[in-house]
């Protein structure tokens, strides 16, 4: 899969129409186009990320950056069946707020973009959704926006994944497991195989982490459970992962790597029989 140079900006060249070949991007469509472009349409992507600190060398829309550019190639290889909305830009921070740069919502406000979006292009008879979050702090949030839209809204099919672990499962096999974690390797490989020009390589590596208090959540969350905590009192600089090995190279094949997982995810909510779920 060659992703290089087209993925670094939101339009991938501008080939997102109808008669393109590049992924279908809503936010690029005109309303006629979009109204063509949904007579074929089975499944809109809905992208969501974060706008918080990613440690010194990465850009606060990390999370955004990766959760476009999955559903980007996810979509081209898919079109004209699929097409991906406007990007959530913002997510559920508040722990990375200790250090500078970090926008937070609040649940509430999450869950209310995602089901009023959801609610606005069911109203066109879209009825397959599929959001690909790449920020653990949205997860809680969004599992309930899904339930909510599906069980009040009667919308069929409404999944969230984390496509987080998409990147990182594929970075554990390339980098190790050392570089997996908060702008670590994993992150840090794929921002340089897509955004290289915001990345300051003189900073990748640098990473202060609070081995016991690390532990301890480690522990915690291999119970399924949670221990809440400012990112701040974890790392002095927000990084929990080990990025000096991060390449582009290695960005790239990790975007591979996700993408045919999220192709497969997709490629069954669109084939799965619809009227399971109707309610």
């Amino acid at each position: 899969m060659d992703i290089g140079d087209r993925t670094a900006s939101p339009a991938f060249d501008g080939e997102n129409g109808p008669a393109g070949t590049g992924p279908i991007l809503l936010a690029e469509l005109t309303s006629p186009a979009f109204a063509a472009v949904n007579e074929r349409l089975d499944l809109v992507l809905i992208p969501v990320g974060a706008h918080e600190q990613h440690g010194p060398a990465l850009p606060v829309s990390t999370d955004t950056l990766s959760a476009q550019v999955l559903c980007g190639l996810a979509a081209t290889l898919l079109r004209p069946r699929v097409a991906v909305a406007p990007a959530i830009p913002w997510g559920v921070s508040w722990h990375h707020l200790g250090l500078p740069g970090t926008i937070s919502l609040r649940e509430e406000t999450l869950i209310a973009i995602v089901e009023d979006t959801i609610r606005s292009l069911h109203g066109y008879g879209i009825e397959r959704f599929l959001i690909v979050n790449t920020h653990g702090g949205n997860n809680a949030a969004l599992h309930l926006a899904v339930e909510r839209v599906h069980r009040d809204r009667g919308v069929p099919i409404v999944a969230s994944v984390y496509a987080y672990s998409l990147i990182a499962n594929a970075a554990q096999e390339m980098l190790g497991p050392e570089a997996i974690g908060h702008g670590g390797g994993d992150e840090s490989a794929v921002i340089l195989a897509i955004r290289p020009d915001l990345v300051d390589r003189s900073t990748l590596g640098s990473r202060e982490v609070n081995e016991p208090v690390r532990r301890v959540q480690s522990i915690v969350r291999a119970a399924g459970g949670v221990l809440p905590l400012e990112q701040h009192r974890t790392t002095a600089s927000g990084v929990n992962g080990d990025s000096s090995q991060a390449t582009a190279e290695a960005g790239t094949a990790i975007l591979g790597r996700a993408t045919s997982q999220l192709r497969a995810i997709a490629e069954e909510l669109m084939d799965v029989d619809i009227d399971t779920f109707r309610r």
